[in-house]
This record gives structure tokens, sequence and C-alpha cells, in this order.
């Protein structure tokens, strides 16, 4: 596969803002009040620390994947806990994915509907897709970018003017520093999944010269997260913004417009629905060449149907119990352990530093 550079750019753009730009905004607001802005700009910056250590593995073995030259930095067994423990981060980090899309659609259109029958439909898509592999993942991703941009531009410029700019004061007098850090730990954690880089070697060769292309993506999507959570505090206030679940769709729904720009809420959903499609297919596909990675296997397909069956399976427990499901996904205990997952690469690249510094010094 020929993955130019911009090709990555526009695929980590649409990776990280599937979770981004629906579910981060009113988790912020909710904890963080008016002064979200700084756990976002901090979080997002703390996340940049994990691409950095994450390109510096990458490029210990530029034309081979992690999960076959780990061994050579950690040792063998300790890279297949690693490994396993990446598979379960993939596994569940899906099951969190199906679920979300079970209950926006189950409360909003298909109301009536058995949550199983949703999964399973969802499960089926996010299968077939990751089988697929990671070149057509990719394009599909290059595709809905397009319209993404386009959208999030568009509206931008529908919000603005139901926004109250008197409330700007207000982010610049509220500053609580203990909240301030916890929430940038948090805001780190959705930024943080820049371990996924690790397996798009040998189909893309991790290079220094990545760099700039993917703080770029980050950078984007944070702007889009940013302008978005100001939209909604100046549009719906600290109190009313907390309870929004789609602030974005919320914004369409409430807009005075009745022309095209007013009823955008289908695009909204198309786009959202397509990115989350890819977010949890390239995770199922991750996983995938976790398992075939632990069992010496070279065929991975084969692995993708009872992986996804694993994560249907976790999404159907939690909505028989929808309030555990909350309290798991708003746990900071949740956060903690994501970003234990999350810097795996940072272990690695110490590990790597001195062992290397080590043979270089004999």
């Amino acid at each position: 596969m020929r993955t130019t550079k911009w090709q990555l750019f526009r695929f980590i753009t649409i990776f990280f803002s599937s979770q981004t730009t629906i579910f981060l905004i009113p988790a912020i607001i909710a904890t963080s009040s008016y002064q979200g802005w700084i756990a976002l700009i901090v979080g997002s910056l703390l996340g940049l620390i994990l691409l950095w250590f994450t390109i510096y593995v990458g490029k210990l073995r530029p034309n081979q994947a992690w999960v076959h030259f780990g061994k050579e930095i950690i040792g063998k067994w300790p890279h297949k806990f690693m490994i396993l423990l990446l598979l379960c981060w993939c596994v569940y980090y899906v099951s969190f994915d199906i679920e979300n899309f079970v209950l926006f659609f189950g409360s909003n259109y298909l109301r009536g509907t058995p949550p199983l029958f949703i999964q399973c439909v969802v499960g089926l898509v996010i299968m077939y897709t990751a089988s697929l592999g990671f070149a057509t993942i990719t394009y599909m991703a290059d595709g809905l970018f397009i319209i993404f941009f386009i959208t999030v531009i568009i509206l931008f410029n529908l919000f603005l003017p139901n926004a109250d700019f008197n409330m700007v004061p207000a982010f610049f007098h509220y500053h609580d520093p203990g909240i301030a850090l916890k929430d940038s730990i948090v805001v780190m954690s959705w930024f943080g999944e820049w371990i996924v880089l690790l397996f798009i070697a040998p189909d893309l060769k991790i290079e220094a010269k990545m760099m700039k292309r993917l703080v770029f993506a980050q950078f984007y999507v944070s702007i889009t997260v940013l302008i978005g959570w100001l939209l909604t505090m100046m549009s719906f206030g600290p109190h009313l913004g907390q309870q929004l679940q789609y602030p974005f769709l919320e914004m369409v729904r409430s807009s005075k417009e009745d022309n095209l720009l007013g009823n955008t809420d289908p695009l909204l959903i198309g786009i959202w629905s397509s990115s989350m499609f890819i977010h949890s297919a390239f995770l199922i596909y991750i996983a995938s060449k976790c398992v075939a990675s632990l069992f010496n296997t070279n065929s991975k397909k084969i692995y993708v149907p009872l992986l996804t069956l694993v994560s249907v399976t976790i999404a159907y427990l939690y909505s028989r119990d929808v309030g555990r499901y909350y309290e798991h996904y708003n746990s900071f205990a949740i956060v903690i352990i994501w970003l234990i997952v999350e810097s795996i690469p940072i272990y690695y690249g110490i590990v790597a530093f001195f062992r290397y510094r080590h043979k270089t010094a004999k």
C-alpha cells in the first residue's frame, strides 16, 4: 500500500475527532465549567508527549511493526504482556463505541428497537470494515475528511450568531488549579491514542518528517474541540451545556435557521457514524494483529469476527445496566487505565534509550 503523509494526517484527524468532538465537550463543561479551555489546551499539549515517544519507538525499526520488534527492547514475555494489555484496551474501547451508538440511535431514532439488534448490526459493519484492512480504512477516512472539514466550517458560522460573547470575561476569572490539572489529564487520555501508529508499519514508514503533519492533525482537532466548547458555553451556558450529550447536534436543532443550514443534523449524524465505524474498525484491526502476534500466526482476518463478538457482548452487558456504563465511562480510574495503555511507547522509549546507549558506549 502506498499511503502519503497527508493521507495519514486526514486519517488521524478523523480517528481522533470521532470521539473528542462529540463526547469530550460536555464532559469538560461538567467538571471544568468556565476554565475548560485550560484543560483542553494543556491536555492536548500533554498528548504530544505520547506522540513524540511513539515516533521515537517507531523509528527504531521504520519498516517493521512494533509487535514484531518490541521483544528486542524489553524482552519476550514483558512484550507479550504489553500486547495483551493493548488487545484488551482495543476490544473494550470498541464496546464503548458500540454502546454510544446504541444509546444515541436507541433514544432518538430507533426507540423500541432491542439494543442487541442495533449492536449486532453495528458489529457486522465494524467487522466487515476491519476485515478490509488498513488501506481501505485509510481511503474511507480520506473521503470523509473533506465532508468533515467543510461541515465544521459551515456549522461554526451557523452557531456564531447565537453565541453570547458577554460570557468571554468569565473564562479568565474562574480558576481552580486542582480541577484544571485533573481535567488536563482527562483530555490527555482522549488525545493520547498515538500508540495506534506503531501498527501502520510497514504499510507506512515511520520517520521524523511525519511528526509535523501529526502535530498539525492534533492541532486541528484540538482547535475544533476548543471552538465547539466555546460555542456550547456561549450558546447554552455551563449548567445546560453539561447536560447535553451531543452539543453540535443540539446547536443545530436550536438554530433559528429554517433553511438547509438549519437542518444539517442528518449530515452531522452521518459524519459521526462513519467516523465511529472507522475508529472502531481500526481498533479491531489492531486487536487482530495483537492476537496474531501472541499466537505467532500470519493470518489476522480470522480473528476479526471473534474480537468483534467480544466487543458486542460487552456492549450488550452494558445495555442491561446503563447506569454502570455511565459510571465506567465517566470514571477517572478508567482515564488512568487508558493512560497506562497509551503510555506504552514511553516504557519502550525509555528502555530503548538506555539499552542502545549502553551498547553504543561499549
